[in-house]
């Protein structure tokens, strides 16, 4: 079997791993075998090819990976996707709160709301805190009534 064949496989394989554990080294590895694959098609010999592969891999796991790591780790949960986050935050109520249901604006999102603890209704208008959060409905309480 040819080397350019060869490193195609590697770098074929590498990828298709990458896909099934996530953590951007084989996946760079694999576009390393796929720069040597193409020296070796030009007819370049196997030191060429494993500085093609050394350098490729290199090059990616040294400036491209971190940053592509930074921005995945980033898109973890934050205030704006993790509902627990809101707890403690302030709201105002837009439609009165009871245990019935209500409505509170935060951060410029209508948020379904009851009040905690049993507390009594809550009228529209009224700024409350956020003591919990009860699947998609905020449990919120009114400071100025305690």
């Amino acid at each position: 079997m040819d080397a350019d064949l060869l490193w195609l496989i590697a770098g074929g394989v590498l990828i298709l791993v990458e896909l099934f554990t996530l953590s951007l080294v084989l996946g760079m590895l694999g576009v390393g075998a796929l720069s040597a694959s193409a020296v070796a098609f030009a007819g370049l010999g196997p030191v060429a090819q494993l500085l093609a592969f050394a350098g490729t891999s290199t090059a990616l796991l040294v400036f491209v990976r971190p940053p592509v790591r930074k921005a995945l780790d980033r898109g973890g949960s934050t205030d704006r996707t993790d509902p627990r986050m809101l707890t403690g935050a302030a709201a105002l109520v837009v439609e009165r709160v009871s245990e019935e249901g209500g409505q509170v604006r935060i951060h410029g999102e209508l948020w379904r709301a009851r009040p905690y603890a049993g507390g009594g209704p809550i009228d529209a208008g009224r700024s409350v805190s956020i003591a919990a959060v009860d699947g998609a409905t905020l449990l919120v309480y009114s400071p100025d009534l305690t």
